[in-house]
C-alpha cells in the first residue's frame, strides 16, 4: 500500500514527446496514473511512429487490439496495412458465428467480454498478428487475446503498447513485448 505518490508522473511517448499523467482515485483509495489516449490524435501518432520502430526486425501480417482505448494507436500505426482485427467489448447481433472470452482487467470493475464475428477474423485465420494495447499491466486482456486468438486460428507473435504498468517488460510467456514508457502500477493510497 503506498502512502504518498505524486500528484502526476511524466512518460515519454518519444525522447522529445513527455506527456504527464493525473493521479485519479477509481474508487475505493485506489489509485492509478491515468492514460487514455482516446481523442488524443497527436499521442496516438507520436506513439506509432515511435513504436513502428522498435517493431523493425519482427515479422507479422498485421495487428490486433481490443476496443476502444487503444483503437486510435492502432489505426495510427497499421496505415500500411489493408486491416487490423478489432475485438469488440460485446457480442453485436451483425457478428457471424461469433467468438468470445470473458477478461478481467485490474483498472476496470468487474468482468469484461471480448467478441469477434467471423466475418472480420476469417481473413486473418492462419496468420501472424501483433497484439497492440496502450497498456499492459497484470497481462488479463492478453491471456484473453490468446485465448480467442488460438480459437479463431491467429498466432500472436509480439505485444506492443504505450506503457507498461508496474515493471518495465520485453516479454510475456515467452513473446517479445515492446513498449515506450512505465509506469507504477495501480494500489490504494493510505489517508
Amino acid at each position: 500500500m503506498a502512502k504518498q505518490w505524486p500528484e502526476t508522473h511524466r512518460v515519454y511517448l518519444a525522447p522529445d514527446y513527455p506527456v504527464d499523467l493525473q493521479l485519479m482515485d477509481i474508487g475505493d483509495g485506489f489509485h492509478i496514473y491515468s492514460f487514455d489516449m482516446t481523442g488524443e490524435c497527436e499521442w496516438n501518432r507520436v506513439a506509432a511512429r515511435e513504436l513502428l520502430k522498435k517493431l523493425e526486425g519482427y515479422e507479422f501480417d498485421g495487428f490486433v487490439t481490443v476496443q476502444t482505448k487503444s483503437c486510435g494507436l492502432t489505426q495510427a500505426i497499421s496505415a500500411n496495412y489493408p486491416r487490423y482485427l478489432e475485438l469488440r467489448k460485446s457480442r453485436k447481433a451483425f457478428m457471424v458465428d461469433p467468438k468470445g472470452i470473458e477478461v478481467q482487467s485490474i483498472t476496470t470493475h468487474g468482468k469484461q467480454e471480448l467478441w469477434i464475428g467471423r466475418e472480420k477474423y476469417e481473413a486473418f485465420r492462419g496468420k501472424k498478428l501483433c497484439f497492440l494495447d496502450d497498456v499492459v499491466s497484470t497481462g488479463g486482456t492478453i491471456e484473453a487475446v490468446l485465448k480467442l486468438a488460438k480459437e479463431i486460428e491467429i498466432e500472436i507473435v509480439c505485444i506492443c503498447c504505450a506503457l507498461t504498468e508496474g515493471g518495465t517488460r520485453t516479454e510475456y510467456k515467452g513473446i517479445p513485448l515492446v513498449s515506450l514508457d512505465n509506469i507504477p502500477l495501480p494500489g490504494k493510497i493510505e489517508k
